[in-house]
């Protein structure tokens, strides 16, 4: 049995780290090959624990899309509101900026959620601070959505703080369970699930934000209240679920409970191959000190942390929230009519789940893998953004003609379309699924959740620069800040040709000696323990 103080520190027990270490040292000694890893099964509890944990990814996807389609409801409260509060009226100018707060915000609770997420998941478990962080969502459903009966506009402001932060939570614990509960042949699969339920919320958001259901001056509150739902749902399902037999292991030490869990999970009692490389990891991380943030800045970590870094950096500096955020208004600038403009909106919200699932299927094929999708996804977009820049010019320059007189280049608001819709397709690829669990697949178990702390914090600080920076560099150059994002693009399609390694099917140990270019650290091991004999 484990005590108290050894599971604080998250240290395997010295009998254990003893005899792993030996077991490890006396096979390599002999040459054994280690055995190979059985390929799994989706077996009923692993679908159930995906199923409930994704459930926080529906969150999170939700609160992204949510504020679109009521946007002009919402601000005309928050003048009401306002009013009645303080006895005046705000301007124009006010309003947005009120409106731009509220919507930026959630960001800043992300921000904080991400940083904080590899704290919890190694204090509370992966599972147990997931179920905690529906309080949060709780909360903050009971403070936007009471908003409107109590007319005090700020608790709509301060609630999408509080909800930011539970997704800032989710969005770095997710990915990490999924990564350490599914099988070799499914990890990129099963870690895709994330950001497939992401692009479901998204559209259900929309959906509900229709006039005929929620879209109106006294049923928008419910599209917040709607929060509640996946939460209660979670709390029903994730009971049930094991905890990352990985995290049980590696993490607090419990041996037993982490080989009764994963066999429940892989539906077999042969588990003893993927027992043992967990043993090995846990070996090496009994080894080693407790890892903190300054840690990973070290040599042996900065490497992999830089390439996780400048995957969540190639997802959001994409330019993906400026067609999620600002659909609208650059549907307006193709020339669409209001009610096109709402149902294109949704349509490029369909496209994106119908490819992600696709992309889902895609990851873990034999002909592709994390490295060429990802490389994919990021030239589709830059192609579709220089496409689309291209249309939305032609289309800005017929209407400079002589009043009354036909656009000759109305073709090109349809191609706009077209390019957009390209533009999410390519995203949903690669992009929008592969950074989220690449970061698990790059570092080991103690130094997972540091690793996805930090690179979550970098995707919610990248998500909030360039949510508060669009809509002033559109106004000051147009469609042409498409083409800002198609110099990111082509920066980080250079980096993911140059630097990001292939993680499919591999260990992390694999996978780091690809990224160090170290012979294997088994035998790096070896000369380790003969250094500490002498």
């Amino acid at each position: 049995m484990i005590s108290t103080n050894e599971e604080e520190k998250g240290r395997v027990p010295a009998s254990m780290e003893l005899e792993q270490k030996e077991s490890l040292i006396e096979r390599q000694g002999e040459g054994t090959e280690k055995a190979p890893i059985p390929a799994g099964k989706l077996t009923g509890p692993l679908l159930l624990a995906v199923f409930a944990v994704t459930l926080s990814s529906f969150q999170f996807g939700y609160h992204i899309g949510c504020i679109n389609a009521p946007m002009e409801l919402i601000t005309k409260f928050i003048n009401g509101s306002h009013a009645k509060l303080f006895e005046n009226h705000l301007d124009e100018g006010e309003v947005k900026m009120t409106w731009s707060i509220a919507v930026a915000i959630f960001a800043v609770g992300g921000m904080a959620g991400g940083l904080a997420s590899g704290w919890a998941a190694d204090r509370f478990g992966r599972k147990g601070a997931l179920m905690l962080n529906n309080i949060i969502a709780f909360i903050a459903a009971v403070l936007m959505t009471g908003s409107y009966y109590v007319n005090a506009y700020p608790m709509i402001i301060l609630g999408r703080l509080i909800i930011g932060l539970n997704c800032g939570l989710s969005s770095g614990l997710v990915p990490m369970y999924l990564t350490e509960v599914s099988p070799v042949n499914y990890r990129g699969m099963l870690g895709s699930i994330h950001q497939l339920l992401v692009t479901i919320s998204i559209l259900v958001s929309q959906i509900l934000g229709l006039p005929f259901i929620f879209g109106t001056a006294t049923r928008w509150p419910y599209i917040f209240a709607f929060t509640v739902v996946p939460s209660a749902l979670q709390l029903l399902t994730l009971p049930g679920c094991v905890e990352s037999p990985k995290y049980n292991l590696i993490v607090k030490g419990r041996g037993e409970q982490a080989e009764q869990d994963l066999k429940k999970l892989r539906g077999t009692d042969d588990v003893v191959a993927e027992i043992d490389e967990m043993k090995e990891e846990a070996a090496t991380a009994a080894n080693q000190p407790k890892v903190s943030i300054a840690d990973m800045f070290g040599p042996s970590l900065r490497k992999p942390l830089l390439i996780a870094v400048m995957m969540m950096l190639s997802q959001q500096l994409s330019g993906i929230n400026v067609a999620m955020f600002y659909s609208n208004e650059i549907f307006k600038g193709a020339g669409l009519a209001p009610d096109a403009r709402t149902y294109a909106t949704i349509a490029m919200g369909s496209v994106n789940v119908i490819m992600t699932i696709i992309s889902v299927w895609l990851v873990d094929h034999p002909k592709f893998g994390r490295r060429s999708l990802h490389l994919a996804g990021l030239t589709g977009m830059l192609i579709s953004s220089l496409l689309l820049t291209g249309a939305l010019t032609l289309f800005l320059s017929g209407q400079k003609g002589l009043p009354g007189h036909e656009n000759p280049w109305q073709s090109a608001s349809y191609a706009s379309i077209a390019f957009v819709l390209l533009f999410v397709i390519s995203f949903a690829t690669g992009p929008g699924a592969i950074p989220w669990f690449f970061v698990s697949e790059l570092f080991h178990s103690n130094e997972r959740g540091t690793a996805s702390s930090i690179a979550v914090a970098v995707n919610w600080t990248a998500n909030l620069f360039v949510g508060l920076c669009f809509l002033p560099l559109n106004n000051a150059i147009g469609q042409y800040s498409f083409l800002v994002f198609c110099a990111f693009l082509a920066f980080f399609i250079v980096y993911t040709y140059k630097c990001v390694p292939e993680t499919k099917g591999k260990s992390v140990d694999e996978v780091l000696e690809e990224v160090h270019g170290r012979k294997d650290r088994s035998d790096k091991f070896e000369e380790v323990e003969m250094d500490n004999r002498n």
